[in-house]
């Protein structure tokens, strides 16, 4: 999971990954789509399928790339223990900043 995190701290591999969303593309597609280098797009691949969070399909002389589900779907629920912590801590602030307040204002009635 470490290696998910490493390659998504990179913006030209998320790049790559929001241009997959939607479905598989070639190299040329990647490049058009994300207005890199048809070099840098290889490189930042070759990152990604080693990682397991692209896979790839060859369809004769043409190499399709799609995402990946499992490795981000990991990441993601492991970050969701601390979603729910920060959404959770933030409520309980906000009830008492807001009782707080309440109480300044009948203080100065």
């Amino acid at each position: 999971m470490a290696d998910v995190f490493q390659l998504l701290a990179e913006p030209s591999r998320r790049q790559l990954l929001d241009a997959l969303r939607h479905g598989e593309r070639s190299v040329n597609e990647l490049v058009e789509r994300t207005c890199m280098s048809q070099p840098s797009v290889s490189k930042q691949l070759r990152l990604l399928l080693d990682s397991g969070v692209v896979r790839l399909r060859k369809d004769g002389r043409q190499h399709l790339y799609s995402i990946q589900g499992r490795p981000l779907r990991e990441a993601s629920e492991w970050l969701s223990y601390y979603e729910r912590f920060w959404v959770e801590g933030l409520s309980r602030m906000d009830k008492v900043l807001t009782e707080g307040a309440r109480l300044r204002d009948r203080g100065t009635r």
